[in-house]
């Protein structure tokens, strides 16, 4: 009798903690700035171009639309080039960086990149069309890399 009861308790607390467990899992992955949550407070992303020639390349437009449906929110297209736009990423003023990369570049241990758009050049120095994001900003990373992979899918579909 005395064991019946211990494993009806053991098996409670079993499920006690599960559900402890997974109600903790719904806050991760985390932002510790805030960029999610800011996102979704203001229904919009700042994103600006490296480099302002791929305004009208088709894979942009295709993930700036994949993360709108995605965050409910629309892009505010900032002005700047080049690695100050990097910085501004860095400093939590600008959302999202698109541009081309080198697959070694200086700055990946700096910011965050997400899956490659698209790859060009030579095959020695292949230069890759993604975006780039905040460091530790885990939950708008995933969310960017998730439409970055469905874009590229996207397009190797058609």
């Amino acid at each position: 009798m005395k064991r019946a009861m211990k494993k009806k308790r053991d098996r409670l607390a079993g499920v006690a903690l599960c559900c402890a467990l997974l109600s903790a899992c719904n806050a991760l992955p985390r932002d510790p700035a805030g960029t999610s949550r800011l996102i979704e407070e203001r229904r919009a992303f700042s994103v600006a171009l490296v480099d302002p020639s791929l305004n009208a390349s088709p894979q942009v437009v295709r993930l700036i639309k994949e993360l709108e449906k995605r965050t409910q929110a629309h892009a505010r297209w900032q002005a700047g080039t080049g690695e100050a736009l990097l910085q501004r990423l860095d400093d939590g003023t600008l959302d999202l960086a698109i541009g081309h990369f080198r697959a070694d570049s200086p700055w990946a241990t700096q910011v965050a990149f997400a899956p490659a758009l698209s790859i060009s050049g030579r095959a020695d120095a292949p230069m890759e069309l993604k975006a780039a994001m905040r460091n530790g900003e885990n939950r708008w990373i995933m969310t960017v890399e998730r439409a970055s992979r469905a874009t590229s899918a996207t397009a190797r579909a058609q």
